[in-house]
């Protein structure tokens, strides 16, 4: 029953994993210098927002929580 959804959500996790892991990874081949690039603005101001492993933790609290809401609507109190 919860075969769908959870393929869902993995595969969710999965793109922006991989996203992720190829946006870094084409910076890394765009740097030019052995120092560090300075960080964006945007970064900066929002660091917690563009963390995408706190989008996999925000995902899977919204899939346990339509699970928890599921069951609670079909065995009530």
């Amino acid at each position: 029953m919860w075969l769908i959804p959870a393929l869902i959500t993995i595969t969710i996790i999965s793109v922006i994993s991989f996203v992720s892991t190829m946006r870094i990874a084409k910076m890394t081949t765009e740097r030019d210098s052995e120092k560090d690039t300075p960080i964006s603005k945007t970064v900066e101001e929002y660091s917690t927002v563009l963390n995408p492993i706190v989008w996999v933790y925000l995902l899977f609290l919204g899939f346990l929580g339509i699970m928890i809401f599921y069951y609670w609507s079909i065995a009530g109190y």
